[in-house]
């Protein structure tokens, strides 16, 4: 059976929170040992409970801790081809139990300061209670943010707007906007062309006409509610207020697949 048609009917019948839940579950079991291992050997390193790791990514340590610092090179490296980074005020929105952001401020540094923001309460207490030097804000699942205007001089989303609905894409991209100033630089990540090989056939028809589509009847905002974006239709969505700087497709390999990558520059 094609997993959307799967994971479709779990929707329909009330059961993808309880399945997603089985799953971290076997997750858990499934590298308790790798997990052991790499706390033993890292005694230093400040990890966040297995839960909130898994629901904002995935249930291993190593990739956790060693992935999102690759990550946070990643974003300043992107971020880096269109703004100076020196002295600027970086906002991580969706920032989950800090994967990406607890590194930014040693392979970044040069002045910048950050902020992170979540829906999730825990999280973000867990956030402010082990990494220091770094703000973080909660937020709800719709606006506002608790920002002045034009507080941000870069902001990115690394998928966020993945598990969004059509009127949450629209809020929360004006937000963004209004937290960022004139000519500052946006990123995100989305589910481009390389994830319509899992979608099914009347979902793919919407994806091919442009059309976004959403896998919901679960909570909007969690891991399992899903949303994938045709480029046509973020085109017309990011470019109400601003430039796109860059569109970078992902790519499938094999079973897996990337995120397309968008840069932007707020008009």
């Amino acid at each position: 059976m094609n997993k959307g048609l799967l994971t479709n009917l779990l929707r329909q019948i009330g059961l993808m929170h309880a399945a997603d839940r089985v799953r971290y579950g076997l997750m858990r079991y499934k590298n308790r040992h790798l997990n052991q291992a790499f706390r033993a050997a890292n005694t230093g390193v400040k990890l966040p409970p297995d839960y909130l790791m898994y629901e904002s990514f995935q249930l291993n340590y190593r990739k956790y801790y060693e992935g999102g610092r690759d990550t946070a090179a990643w974003v300043r490296d992107h971020l880096g081809k269109h703004l100076e980074l020196r002295n600027q005020h970086i906002l991580d929105w969706g920032c989950g139990p800090g994967r990406v952001i607890r590194h930014l401020p040693e392979v970044v540094g040069q002045g910048c300061r950050y902020t992170g923001t979540d829906y999730n309460a825990q999280s973000i207490e867990w956030c402010r209670q082990h990494l220091s030097g770094i703000e973080f804000l909660l937020n709800g699942i719709d606006p506002p943010l608790q920002a002045a205007d034009a507080a941000f001089d870069a902001v990115y989303g690394i998928s966020i707007f993945t598990h969004l609905s059509a009127q949450g894409h629209q809020r929360w991209y004006d937000e963004l906007m209004r937290v960022t100033r004139s000519g500052g630089v946006l990123l995100f990540t989305t589910h481009g062309a390389a994830f319509r090989e899992i979608l099914t056939e009347a979902e793919r028809a919407t994806f091919d006409a442009g059309q976004l589509v959403i896998r919901s009847n679960v909570d909007e905002g969690h891991r399992v509610f899903a949303a994938f974006q045709p480029p046509s239709y973020l085109h017309h969505l990011f470019g109400q207020q601003a430039e796109v700087l860059e569109h970078i497709p992902g790519q499938r390999q094999g079973a897996a697949a990337s995120q397309d990558v968008w840069l932007l520059r707020k008009k």
